[in-house]
């Protein structure tokens, strides 16, 4: 009779625990600059980085152009224009160059999107974060800010639009929320100033999703396997031990 090799059997498990505990994502908002020379600026100063918006329509935003929301594709004819409020977007040192890569895991504040500047009119998604990563290679021109879920609270999503609304109730009432923004065109390259991200300018693009939380049942019918096939290898042991 041939035998299933426990390998097998465990990975089989593994697979089954990472199935119930994973799921794809839901693209709650995606955006771009409306106009390509405006900029965010990053400003050092001590231990401390913050990174504001502002452009020529206003001192503290920046227009942008929503292309998904709710999960919906927009065409372009339909795209959904937008400003772009950074609020106390700061990070507290702590920052690091591990194989030419800079990471500062420390960012926190609040990132607006909305019909009017400064925070104003509809509020198609606002994110309140904390554990922010801001990460790039040492003297590049481009680098990434993201934050998510778990543990709790590290990203939080409010809106008024009803179709993020919708997207966000269709995935349960918990959920691990999540964004990623790319910074491109950085000027000086990226560096450090003792332990925190150094002053410089540069553009942005983002995208915010969420992914549901399983079913607690089944992350138990997955670990029940594991366990089984755990009890099954010390079974076959004793058995050959005994032989």
């Amino acid at each position: 009779m041939k035998t299933v090799p426990f390998r097998a059997v465990i990975l089989a498990s593994l697979a089954s625990l990472a199935m119930a505990t994973s799921s794809s994502a839901v693209t709650i908002l995606q955006y771009g600059q409306t106009n390509p020379n405006d900029f965010k600026t990053a400003t050092q100063s001590g231990n401390t980085t913050t990174i504001t918006t502002g452009s020529a329509l206003s001192p503290t935003s920046i227009p942008v152009t929503i292309t998904n929301i709710g999960g919906i594709i927009l065409p372009p004819a339909a795209s959904i224009p937008a400003f772009e409020t950074w609020t106390g977007v700061t990070g507290t040192g702590g920052a690091t160059v591990t194989g030419n890569i800079i990471n500062q895991p420390t960012y926190s504040g609040v990132l607006r999107y909305t019909s009017g500047p400064n925070g104003t009119g509809t509020n198609y998604l606002t994110a309140t974060f904390s554990n922010g990563n801001l990460s790039g290679q040492l003297n590049g021109s481009s680098a990434s800010l993201n934050a998510s879920d778990p543990p709790f609270a590290n990203v939080e999503f409010t809106s008024d639009d009803p179709r993020v609304l919708a997207a966000l109730a269709a995935l349960g009432p918990l959920r691990f929320d999540a964004f990623s923004i790319s910074f491109s065109n950085i000027t000086p390259g990226l560096s450090l100033t003792g332990t925190t991200v150094s002053s410089f300018t540069g553009q942005n693009s983002g995208t915010f999703s969420s992914n549901p939380i399983p079913e607690p049942s089944g992350i138990v019918m997955a670990g029940t396997a594991l366990l089984a096939s755990l009890g099954f290898h010390g079974w076959r042991r004793r058995q050959s031990s005994q032989a």
